[in-house]
This record gives C-alpha cells, structure tokens and sequence, in this order.
C-alpha cells in the first residue's frame, strides 16, 4: 500500500489551521480517570539497584529461644539456631516504542504547524506504558512460569476470608512470594479481613484492627531492608470511598450548604483514602493499607526510562523508530506492614 502525507489522519489534523491553541491537544487516550499505581509507586516509590540478576533482602524469621530463668550454678545450656532467610525476585522488562516518517516533519514546516506530530507519537507511546503498568501493578502474573511479567499488588498482597496474618502465597507460586514459603515460615504474611458492609461497625472497625496490628517495632535497634518513605496509603473503589465519603458526612453535624463537603477529603488515621479507577471492576471492593517503608518498585540503575535514539526501520529507510526501555519489579521487603480488607 502506497501512502501519502495526506493519507495519515494524524500528519493532517495536526497541519491545519486555526485551532483553538497552538501546541495544546486533549488526551483521550484512555479509560482510566487516574493511574494510581503509575503516579504512586512508578513515579514516586522507586529504589535503584545498580546490577544483579537477583534483587535480594535477609530476614530473621525466629529469635533463638536461648532466654531462660536460671539458679545458682546451674549448668548451661546452649545450641545453634538457625534464624535467618532470604528473599529475593528477579527484575523483568518492558518495551514502548514510536515511529515517524523523517519527511512528516518537512509537511509541517513554514507556519502550519499546530501540534508537533512526533511529540503525539511520544506521547501515546508513554500513555501505552502507563496503561500497562497501571494493570501490572495491581495484579500479578498467572503462575511462577510466566517470567515475563512484573509482581504487582496481588502477587504480595493476599486476601484470605481469616481475619489475621493469613495472607500466604499467592495462587501458582507454591514457593511463596519471593521464594519464601508461607506455609513453611509463617510469619511472611500480610494481614487480612473479609467484611460484608461499609460501616463503622463493620469495615471501619477491621480498618482500626487492621492498623494496630501491623505497627510491629523490634525491640532491638539494627539496619533494615525499608525501600522507601515512611508515608502509608489506603486505596479502595468508587463504590466503597463514596460509602465511606457519606459515613464521614453523618457524623459531622456542620455540614453547611455544601452537599459534598466532604468529598476527596476521606482520611483515615491522617492517611488519605485515594480512589482507585482501575479497582472499580473489582468485585471484592477491596481496601489496601499500604506501608510504602517496605514497598516499592525497583529499578536497574539507567534503565528506568531508558530511550534510544532515532534508528531505521528494516527495509524502509525514511522510516525511524524510538524505543523505550525498562527494567524493574515490584519489591516488598515486609508482609507484616501491608493488610487488605475486602467484601
């Protein structure tokens, strides 16, 4: 098929005149009303690792049981426990990329350009990345065969109807999350609770548990495995924060005129509820507290957006293509910190 400038929609839109702003365009590219996820941990929970096929933390799993009353002259007691293990993933890559013509850029010379062509081109590349990612990392692979696909939200975060620490191992990773076994070792568990309505009585009180028993604190001072800040996060769907939003509403007798006086000011425990868009198609409506300490998404150091420079197509030598490359997986280095609550 032969194609001319004329022929491509978006070198002709972009090319005519009279727009309402030079340079604007509006961004319809997708469905989400907000990438929670992207914004939250790929823009801003990052930790770098410089090399290594392996991204691994230690773990003491036990004390050694060596405290005991004694009398006087007695015979001591002693034996080596072992107490320590080792979690670790391996990071995993992702690809976005664009072509342009190299004569697009010629048609709109001399005035008649509106909106930089290749600069939309760039921009649904990075809109598709973000997309992906927004789905990575609120879900997790199939099984431990799928070595392609980054860990995300479901890998580490397990819901389990048994209020407590009974969040163990995901469904197709038998040997636990970050090849510690749950079963074998039972203290790697993140909390959960299963509620059946929005109310105080209900979610709000397993919300309240939920954060008492998660603020674990060593009795010793030593050097952690923390990927991050010390700043938490609640997140949830439309169909719970806006429960929660009318909950807040009802014991708060000064409302004034505003019927919505309360709407995007959600807290809890001085922690935000944010809305979530791609939660909504969860039917567990489910709520996640999470502790961003010990949460984050690693990134190989230069190669968390890493762009090539302009190279030809094969076989078509006015043709260049841009890609965009990167290598990271989500890292959590401590189960006891996160909870989930769901329906």
């Amino acid at each position: 098929m032969t194609l001319q400038y004329a022929d491509i929609d978006d070198a002709v839109l972009l090319t005519q005149q009279n727009l309402v702003k030079r340079g604007a365009f509006l961004d319809l590219q997708t469905d989400l009303q907000d990438h929670v996820a992207v914004r939250e941990m790929w823009k801003n929970r990052k930790k770098t690792f410089v090399g290594g096929d392996d991204w691994e933390w230690e773990a003491q799993i036990d004390h050694n049981h060596s405290a005991r009353t004694v009398g006087l002259f007695e015979t001591d007691g002693s034996s080596l426990t072992d107490t320590m293990i080792r979690g670790r993933v391996q990071p995993r890559h992702i690809n976005a990329h664009y072509i342009y013509d190299q004569r697009e850029k010629a048609f709109q010379r001399g005035g008649v350009q509106i909106v930089d062509l290749v600069k939309t081109r760039y921009t649904g590349m990075m809109v598709s990345l973000y997309e992906l990612m927004e789905g990575i990392l609120w879900n997790k692979p199939t099984s431990s065969a799928d070595n392609k696909t980054p860990f995300g939200i479901l890998y580490w975060i397990i819901r389990n109807s048994s209020e407590g620490f009974n969040g163990e191992n995901p469904s197709g990773f038998s040997d636990g999350r970050g090849g510690i076994d749950s079963s074998t070792y039972t203290r790697w568990a993140n909390w959960s609770s299963q509620y059946a309505e929005i109310s105080k009585e209900d979610l709000i009180r397993r919300m309240r548990r939920a954060h008492r028993k998660t603020k674990f604190r060593s009795p010793v001072s030593h050097a952690e495995p923390t990927l991050g800040g010390m700043r938490n996060g609640i997140y949830t769907n439309d169909d719970v924060l806006g429960l929660m939003e009318e909950l807040l509403e009802d014991q708060n007798i000064n409302l004034g005129n505003d019927l919505d006086s309360k709407g995007g000011k959600t807290v809890f425990k001085s922690t935000p509820v944010t809305y979530v868009p791609y939660l909504d198609s969860d039917s567990g409506d489910p709520v996640y507290m999470l502790d961003w300490k010990w949460l984050a998404i690693g990134v190989l150091a230069g190669w968390e957006n890493q762009l090539t420079k302009p190279y030809m197509v094969p076989d078509k030598h006015l043709v260049r293509r841009v890609d965009l490359d990167c290598t990271m997986q989500m890292i959590c280095t401590n189960l006891r910190r996160q909870a989930v609550i769901y329906k």
